[in-house]
């Protein structure tokens, strides 16, 4: 198991459809990310998400590490 949930760091590379990061931003990451589809999400509650994603609680590994895939909108300037 990786440890880590407060993490930050610099965006090494980007989707082609994402416009809000570029390479070289610094970023803080949101350590849990939600199912995007349950009632919680859709309500805008997302941190309700039954179905959350948090770094380093089983079975995800956490953020320290030399590389970690994020999702974007989860990535803050």
């Amino acid at each position: 198991m990786v440890l880590g949930h407060e993490s930050s760091g610099v965006v090494v590379s980007v989707a082609d459809d994402v416009t809000s990061l570029k390479v070289g931003d610094r970023v803080a990451l949101e350590p849990g990310v939600p199912c995007r589809v349950c009632e919680m999400c859709k309500l805008g509650m997302y941190n309700l998400c039954p179905d959350m994603a948090f770094a380093a609680t089983p079975p995800y590994d956490g953020t320290l590490c030399n590389y970690y895939k994020h999702a974007a909108d989860f990535c803050y300037k």
